[in-house]
């Protein structure tokens, strides 16, 4: 059975209906759920502190103290099944009890916080209620006063009407949504951290049996390239298989407790190289085209001025056909005009 227990504290009149409202946009809720939600409102916070200050006025003859604090707002655990009924019962068992009035009542099934559980972030709900009061005697809007056994007893009638098991007596104040959330993020990140650390033991130990297991194979393809006869190339098989048996059993213990999420990284990393290089390769292969093209078209080129060239020599090549001496030639060409 869920365990219930209510705290009651002084009313932030200037933010507590937005809150309970949802009038104000909060980060550690499921707007999906605010459905679930139910409220019950006799009247405002507005409205009593008003009726509260002028009561009191008319018996004291003075102003409500700033200190003072006639409206007070309790917070109670509650269980996913906890209706709206349920809760105005308990407020009037309250009433009959204590002379304390209830005028407002919200029940919050949206709040909540995502927990690590050590695999995954799951949703881990924060059911509560807020109940408003009118916290005097009604007459003179004076300070209803309640003892430690008082609030004890609040406790019990809670659990009671609520059908739900009473929590044990604690001088522990009861979290705020705010104050639910960071916990559950401090949890979060000791339960990461841990994850972390027990990740990086495995990895060492298992790199650690990698690195025997690589020696164990080399030690055992040595004796392979050494053995001769059928006997030790069968000693030697088995001695292989039993290494690579142990290679797989490493690395199986290392990918077992979460290597596959970083193998999964390094693979997208490599993909995305690989992309890289491809879209690199690509381009050179485009380059390399360009640059054939450009190589024909200067050998092109090249081969038609040889060609040009050549038909130039050729009348002085049929005047010296055998060209065995390149001075008297050059100089019978000068004599001829020719420079």
């Amino acid at each position: 059975m869920a365990k219930t227990c209510i705290r009651v504290e002084a009313c932030n009149i200037g933010s507590s209906e937005r809150h309970n409202l949802r009038s104000k946009e909060l980060d550690y809720i499921r707007p999906e759920l605010t459905h679930r939600n139910e409220q019950w409102v006799e009247c405002s916070i507005a409205e009593v502190h008003r009726d509260i200050t002028e009561k009191y006025k008319e018996a004291t003859g003075q102003g409500l103290q700033k200190k003072a604090t006639p409206i007070r707002e309790g917070v109670i655990v509650i269980s996913e099944e906890t209706t709206i009924q349920q809760l105005q019962d308990l407020a009037e068992k309250l009433e009959e009890r204590f002379g304390v009035h209830a005028f407002q009542i919200y029940t919050h099934k949206d709040e909540g916080a995502n927990v690590w559980d050590g695999k995954e972030e799951a949703w881990k709900p924060n059911y509560h209620a807020h109940m408003i009061f009118d916290w005097t005697d009604g007459h003179t809007g004076k300070t209803v006063k309640l003892n430690r056994h008082d609030m004890a007893e609040m406790q019990t009638i809670t659990a009671e009407c609520l059908n739900m098991e009473r929590g044990v007596s604690s001088d522990k104040k009861h979290l705020s949504a705010m104050q639910y959330k960071n916990k559950m993020e401090t949890e979060k990140a000791e339960q990461l951290q841990k994850d972390i650390e027990q990740l990086n033991r495995a990895y060492t130990a298992g790199t650690e049996k990698i690195t025997t297991v690589q020696k164990e194979l080399s030690t055992a393809q040595k004796e392979l390239n050494s053995m001769k006869t059928d006997i030790h190339i069968n000693e030697a098989k088995e001695a292989a298989a039993k290494a690579g048996k142990t290679v797989f059993n490493a690395v199986t213990s290392v990918f077992n407790v979460g290597e596959v999420k970083r193998q999964a990284k390094e693979i997208e990393t490599l993909k995305k190289e690989n992309y890289n290089l491809s879209f690199k390769n690509q381009n050179l292969e485009g380059q390399l085209r360009t640059n054939n093209i450009e190589m024909r078209r200067v050998q092109e080129t090249t081969d038609r001025q040889i060609k040009a060239e050549a038909s130039k020599l050729k009348p002085i090549t049929n005047l010296f056909p055998e060209m065995e001496n390149a001075q008297e030639n050059i100089e019978e060409l000068q004599t001829m005009g020719i420079q």
